[in-house]
């Protein structure tokens, strides 16, 4: 099993307390023998030692958690597992001590769920895991280059890595804007070739979409995509699964900010801070008021605590620890 870090820091106060006791301590023990005084001075960093075992084991109790299982969801369809997390409070504790009790840096082991997404077969996701503080940006790119690179830029800003989902026919004529996309470090998904409505096409053509825009995302950027996100959100279960024999996840979105209307970048910011949640997916398009709303909505977003990742950080069943 994976182990995970994070830091608590001690508080100034405890820290002037523990050296106003330690100084008062040493200066009435100034008129004592050397030995006397050494064994004092080891009796008190024994207390100190079992102060410090006893934070982490309370740090253990908060913090430990069970794993959470993949399910099928009636309504929001695969939700992905979480795992769970159990403190090692002896390395904790030796780590703590070698570090001089300045931080106390947590060892924690992620326990991994007995049943995962890819357990329940072909099934479509709307979501992450409600337990995970984290949402996902997921831009469908099918027409226009022109607000791209200011998008990139304030994506790269805020350091903020979205999903963009693409368009076969565009990739095609906009291979080098789809391979600056991907240098920026941001996830490419698959959004059919030709934007077409999946639920009407045979298996043979929903395959051929898939296949194709692939194919030249691959010529394009140098690696095929594992996320699929159907065009207007229409699918059908033989495009789910055939997505799936294809090695791939259809991705759909749990809040829409319905932005290809171009109403203004102050609704689309409305739209998403009254609606998110945890392990929400919001769908964008390259739209100028999206461009807009994307300065307010990050640093609002990760105001409220929220980690914005990559559509398939969102689905990894990792989960965050804090930072303290």
């Amino acid at each position: 099993m994976k182990r995970t870090f994070f830091f608590l820091t001690l508080t100034k106060r405890r820290l002037l307390l523990g050296t106003a006791a330690f100084l008062f301590l040493a200066a009435g023990l100034s008129i004592q023998s050397e030995p006397d005084r050494m064994s004092v001075v080891a009796a008190m960093a024994g207390t100190q030692d079992e102060s410090l075992k006893q934070r982490i084991e309370l740090l253990a109790k908060q913090y430990d958690t069970m794993p959470i299982d993949a399910k099928n969801d009636r309504v929001w369809r695969g939700i992905p597992g979480l795992n769970g997390v159990q403190v090692d409070v002896e390395a904790t504790y030796e780590r703590a001590k070698q570090a001089g009790g300045e931080r106390i840096e947590i060892i924690a082991k992620q326990i991994p769920p007995r049943v995962h997404l890819q357990d329940l077969g072909p099934v479509p996701i709307y979501k992450g895991n409600p337990e995970k503080k984290q949402i996902a940006l997921m831009i469908n790119v099918a027409w226009g280059t022109e607000y791209l690179p200011e998008m990139l830029k304030i994506l790269q800003e805020q350091g903020v890595k979205a999903t963009f989902f693409l368009d076969g026919s565009w990739t095609k004529k906009n291979a080098e804007e789809a391979k600056k996309i991907a240098d920026a470090g941001h996830e490419i998904g698959n959004h059919a070739y030709s934007h077409p409505d999946m639920s009407r096409l045979s298996v043979a053509e929903q395959s051929s979409q898939i296949t194709r825009t692939n194919a030249v995302i691959e010529a394009a950027i140098g690696h095929k995509p594992k996320l699929f996100a159907p065009p207007s959100g229409a699918y059908g279960d033989n495009t789910v699964k055939t997505a799936h024999q294809l090695g791939m996840q259809t991705i759909l979105w749990s809040l829409d900010t319905v932005d290809w209307k171009r109403p203004s970048a102050s609704t689309i910011v409305s739209r998403v801070l009254s609606r998110a949640e945890n392990g929400t997916l919001v769908l964008m398009h390259p739209t100028e008021p999206t461009r807009d709303a994307l300065r307010t909505i990050i640093p609002s977003l990760v105001k409220k605590g929220y980690q914005l990742v990559t559509v398939t950080e969102l689905l990894d069943e990792k989960r965050p620890l804090p930072s303290l």
